[in-house]
């Protein structure tokens, strides 16, 4: 590869792959032939390969004059948003966020397509962008890779969903500007139409990216820990650096064991090679002259090496990614310069040399530490001349030995010696070696143990040499003699070469651990340990694959954390991360060994169920949710944590991999309901600490009488009298005191204890007001309902049991309703309401008139009440006045009582009652208090001298259809004042009546 080659394969590929579809089938061979290039067609379509950008350039103008399109660059923008090959570019894209955030670091994702230009951004707003591009030197610019530019950038916004922005090039750098400028502008993110809208999918760009970083870390470390010697050895480092990161140049400043430095460089590294003389360059991001350069440690387990670098040019920038993957290239290439160590020290003396050699050829390409324990048990026989030979692996957490590898055993003893398992507390050679590092031979006169394994296995004598990686013993290499005469001490040569295999041993066991390490990253969640969301689908396809006979069932259950974000906010992201450590150990503690457990992503967890059909569903998910019934301790404190889960089954469909896809899009559905049920629709707020624990403590709240129920009275304004009361739920926390409902009944909605709550204060309510009815105090009750006690299908079995079991009469108790909630399809169609009025119970819309109004649905409702909103009470001297007398001329046309809320002056009780409002409440008439409080306060007379004027021609309310089975209020008798039997004169308290200047204060007012 050129060392200026700083344009990727990938745009290469792409002009070729376009000249073929817009010209014929031999378009991209004549393309070649025009541009001088048809002997280099695999490089020019290469999927990780780099060219020059002279390449390029020709390349761009022999597809427009075969094409006879001088645009096609324009169009090459286009076709990269449909290139299968540019996908993880486009991932890479849309990790930023934004067009804006792209546009913003366009210099970082400019490079991974092109380091012989420059882009930079000149500015970003809202929906535009100003960005400069030059073709650096020697290089001289191409028109048809100006347009490629414009073609670039207006697909930008595209990959967001959004339409193609619009492109004005003004200065060019082929007309002799110093730079191209690029105007772009595009729609701000909106709304978009089903036909053009994307959806994100975070999950899978970073899957492909994973991927993508996988397979091109595996090429570009290739043979790093073969045979070569260590010149090679250097020279490969610095130039597939270029595979792993990409950039203008790389500088490669180690030193080895012996003490000598040794600095190789490409490109630009040169440069800063010549710029840093004898001064070592430092690991980290820095400036080297004018060049942005960025350095990791070139290290094993127990040794820095050096550095290994990549240089841009200036103007040019990193991605944040591009650290770990130049890291993870750094640290295979340690592990190539410590084997070429040891093999150019086991080159000193020749036989071990080639004999090592040929054990490190065999080593080279060993997938598995079993295959590379075998292989280094098989070089035994032949470094030493012993007749057998093993490996042994330590196990750390139980300090014992297995043995992993065997060679020159057979028969009974090969069965035996592979199934051989020994500690430290049964061999004290064992113990020596492993603390201490040194080989040791041992024969007939050493431990107890010692001879006993002798004598077991026919063995006259064996030696031990120690395999470490670093300070870290992982391993043995064992020698045995059986036929052969044992040497009575371990000679120099034999030692050098044990510990040679020692070494390259230890090399190939800790690079096979690195490779299985990357491989586990990939496929794991690294927080929770459990297979991540792409290696849970692909194993879920084989679990649907998996029933050959086609009977047997497979079950998806998606599970999300609640509250996690509160947790996050209130506690930090460090109690987040242990939250989900804690959950992810409780599930694994109830599922089946067959079940395999993954984290989706975010605060979600999955569980694939072999054998478990749409009918057993339901106990699976309850047993789950029963495992965080517990609080889960973090940062000091209990949290409660609550699933909410949904669930699919089917039967597999063999060889159909959309199968299980259909199952975790069915079980999504399932999970956004239950979400939507439990939640109503409510989007939480910002959390806080004290949130945190208001939600806490108000688990086990109602248990300790800390929930209680207040009343407040609505006056008749037609009889005078106290009609109903308003039952008002009131939480009295311990140490905080009372906490105000907005507070804790969203708290209580949220956290799913809403309907013990609800049912709580509905039973209080009737249970109270039935007793002061046999008392002789005749009230109505009203009780607030959340719109999630209507979702649940037992809502309305709950309120005609408790009824029941009350003695209330149905007519006495009516249900109120918040608008927002009411007023929608679901409460028309669950039953619950049409099924209470049929019962008799009044249905109240609260807070009418601030939520969704509709008169249609209101039509269509069983309501007999509608209550208006306190905000609009308070604003009748405002204006609010004609507001209200609407309301209530609606209420009266539809057959509707009307009550008012929030009375707190007498004007405005007065004016009420003027409008022909039915019912009143507020402060002026009572505050919410405890039952006792209230049944106190009430008159004991028929009426009250309220002093309030009704004016002449007011009729009583009329009753519709809403109201049968509740009856009329019977109109006063005629009395002093009243001019008619059907209107009631009010007095004042000096009995001067309806002119009186002022209303006395309620005898039962707090």
């Amino acid at each position: 590869m050129h060392h200026d080659a700083g344009t990727s394969t990938l745009t290469t590929r792409l002009v070729l792959r376009l000249a073929g579809e817009l010209g014929n089938e031999d378009c991209a061979d004549r393309v070649l032939a025009r541009a001088g290039l048809s002997d280099r067609r695999a490089e020019l379509q290469a999927l990780h390969g780099r060219v020059t950008y002279a390449v390029k350039a020709a390349l761009l103008d022999a597809v427009a004059a075969e094409l006879a399109d001088p645009g096609i660059g324009l169009r090459l923008g286009e076709a990269a948003l449909r290139d299968q090959a540019l996908a993880p570019f486009r991932a890479v894209v849309r990790a930023l966020g934004s067009p804006e955030a792209v546009l913003r670091s366009v210099s970082r994702v400019s490079t991974r397509l092109d380091t012989a230009t420059v882009f930079r951004c000149l500015g970003v707003g809202t929906g535009a962008a100003r960005v400069g591009w030059r073709v650096l030197p020697p290089n001289a610019p191409n028109r048809v890779d100006c347009d490629y530019n414009t073609g670039m950038l207006r697909q930008v916004p595209v990959v967001f969903g959004l339409p193609p922005a619009e492109v004005r090039h003004g200065s060019c750098q082929v007309d002799g500007a110093p730079e191209c400028v690029y105007e772009v502008s595009w729609e701000p993110r909106r709304r978009a139409s089903r036909g053009r809208r994307r959806a994100a999918r975070p999950d899978l760009d970073a899957a492909l990216l994973s991927d993508e970083r996988l397979g091109i870390l595996q090429d570009a470390v290739g043979d790093l820990a073969g045979d070569a010697d260590l010149e090679q050895t250097l020279e490969r480092i610095t130039s597939r650096a270029d595979r792993a990161l990409h950039a203008p140049g790389h500088l490669l400043d180690v030193r080895l064991p012996d003490g000598t430095r040794h600095v190789r460089a490409r490109g630009l590294g040169a440069q800063v090679a010549d710029h840093l003389g004898d001064t070592p360059l430092e690991p980290g991001l820095q400036r080297v002259g004018d060049a942005e350069v960025l350095a990791v440690p070139v290290a094993t387990a127990d040794r820095t090496h050096g550095v290994l670098a990549a240089v841009l040019r200036p103007g040019q920038a990193f991605l944040p990614e591009d650290e770990a993957m130049l890291a993870a290239f750094a640290r295979h290439a340690a592990v190539g310069l410590r084997t070429s160590a040891l093999l150019a020290e086991a080159r000193e003396h020749e036989e071990t040399a080639r004999l090592l050699l040929a054990v490190a050829r065999s080593l080279a390409g060993q997938p598995s530490v079993q295959r590379i324990a075998q292989a280094v048990a098989d070089a035994v026989p032949v470094l030493s001349s012993a007749d057998r030979s093993a490996v042994a692996l330590w196990e750390s957490g139980r300090e014992s030995v297995r043995i992993a590898g065997a060679s020159g055993w057979s028969g009974e003893l090969a069965d035996r010696i592979a199934r051989y398992v020994t500690d430290t507390s049964q061999s004290p050679e064992l113990c020596e070696i492993a603390r201490h590092g040194r080989p040791m031979l041992v024969d007939a006169s050493g431990s107890p143990w010692a001879r006993d394994v002798l004598a077991e296995f026919g063995v006259r004598a064996m030696a031990g040499v120690p395999i470490a990686v670093g300070e870290r013993f992982v391993g043995i290499v064992l020698v045995h003699w059986v036929h052969q005469e044992p040497p009575a001490v371990l000679g120099e040569t034999l030692v050098e070469r044990l510990w040679g295999l020692a070494g390259i041993a230890g090399v190939a066991l800790e690079n096979t651990r690195l490779a299985h390490e990357v491989e586990w990253q990939a496929t794991h969640d690294a927080l929770t340990g459990l297979p991540n969301r792409g290696t849970f689908e692909t194993r879920l396809e084989e679990l649907t694959g998996a029933g050959d006979d086609g009977d047997a069932a497979c079950a998806v259950l998606l599970c999300d954390v609640s509250r996690l974000t509160r947790i996050n906010e209130s506690l930090g992201h460090e109690a987040g991360d242990e939250v989900l450590r804690q959950v992810a150990d409780r599930l694994r503690s109830v599922l089946r060994e067959g079940d395999l457990l993954g984290r989706y992503g975010g605060d979600q967890f999955v569980v694939a169920l072999p054998d478990v059909t749409a009918a057993g569903l339901p106990a699976v998910a309850d047993r789950v949710s029963a495992a965080l019934a517990a609080p889960v301790t973090v940062a000091g404190r209990d949290v409660f944590v609550d699933l909410v889960t949904g669930g699919a089954a089917s039967l597999p469909t063999p060889g159909v991999p959309a199968a299980a896809r259909s199952l975790v899009s069915r079980a999504a559905e399932e999970l956004q309901l239950a979400k939507a049920r439990l939640h109503g629709g409510r989007s939480p707020g910002v959390a806080s600490a004290r949130e945190l624990r208001l939600e806490t403590d108000l688990h086990g709240a109602l248990g300790r009488g800390e929930i209680t129920v207040h009343y407040q009275p609505q006056l008749d304004l037609v009889t005078g009298r106290v009609a109903a009361v308003e039952a008002l739920v009131r939480w009295v926390h311990p140490e905080l005191g009372p906490v105000p409902p907005d507070v804790f009944v969203p708290l209580a909605e949220a956290g799913g204890l809403i309907g013990d709550i609800g049912a709580h204060v509905l039973r209080e309510a009737c249970t109270t007001v039935a007793r002061w009815r046999r008392e002789g105090t005749d009230l109505d009750v009203a009780v607030n309902v959340s719109p999630l006690q209507l979702a649940e299908p037992g809502f309305a079995d709950l309120v005609e049991a408790t009824l029941r079991e009350t003695g209330l009469p149905c007519p006495a108790l009516t249900v109120e309703v918040t608008e927002s909630h009411v007023l929608s399809e679901a409460a028309v169609r669950n039953g619950h309401l049409a099924r209470l009025r049929g019962l008799g119970v009044g249905v109240s819309v609260d807070d009418f008139g601030t939520g969704w109004s509709s008169l249609t649905q209101l039509r269509r409702l069983p309501a007999t009440e509608v209550k208006i909103d306190r905000s609009f009470t308070a604003g009748m001297a405002d204006g609010d006045g004609p507001v209200v007398a609407a309301v209530i001329g609606l209420g009266r046309g539809l057959g509707l009582r009307v009550v008012a809320e929030g009375v707190e002056t007498v004007d405005q009780l007065r004016e009420l009652a003027a409008l022909g409002c039915d019912r009143v409440q507020g402060y002026l008439l009572g505050r919410p208090g405890p039952a006792e409080e209230v049944l106190g306060r009430l008159p004991a007379g028929p009426a009250l001298p309220l002093g309030i004027p009704v004016p002449r021609g007011v009729p009583p309310v009329r009753r519709g259809r809403h109201d049968a089975g509740r009856g009329t209020p019977p109109a006063p008798p005629a009395g002093p004042g009243r001019a008619d039997g059907d209107q009631p004169a009010w007095t004042s308290g000096d009995g001067r009546g309806s002119g009186g200047p002022s209303c006395s204060p309620m005898p039962y007012r707090a």
